[in-house]
């Protein structure tokens, strides 16, 4: 379980951001839906947990140095579940390649649990509402990229 220390990068902001990047060299039209779903479902999480600012669980617990912010939504859950589910998505990536993508925000979430920054609710939090925004604000802002862009 120790590789989850390391592995939790992959949920941070700038790696993230690094994978959209990367996307425009395959395919610029699907790297554009899966860039606007990405930012945008960074905006929800950051007014979500700035609106019900949870505290996390106490400093002692934690099994790395540094984390900021609130707790709930988990970002790395919320985010990373949008950024891999889309790609897997809109990139048609084969099997078994496409497990990998799914099994990511899983992945994720559990090594915030394993660093003990979150609580359970706040990582389960995160996929819930990742399912439901990519399930509602999907269409819609795929949609208007398509329709005043492409």
């Amino acid at each position: 379980m120790y590789f989850l220390r390391y592995f939790t990068f992959l949920g941070n902001l700038f790696p993230q951001f690094l994978i959209c990047l990367s996307l425009f060299f395959i395919n610029v039209q699907q790297a554009s839906e899966v860039f606007i779903l990405w930012f945008f479902g960074y905006a929800v999480n950051f007014i979500i947990k700035n609106t019900i600012r949870k505290e996390r669980p106490p400093k002692a617990l934690w099994r790395v140095a540094h984390v900021n912010g609130h707790s709930y939504p988990s970002g790395h859950s919320l985010t990373s579940f949008v950024l891999y589910f889309s790609i897997a998505k809109y990139f048609l990536i084969p099997y078994p390649w496409v497990l990998l993508l799914y099994a990511m925000p899983f992945i994720l979430g559990l090594s915030r649990l394993y660093l003990r920054v979150h609580h359970v609710e706040d990582v389960i939090g995160g996929w819930i509402i990742a399912y439901a925004y990519l399930q509602m604000a999907s269409p819609w802002l795929i949609a208007m990229l398509a329709s005043h862009i492409f």
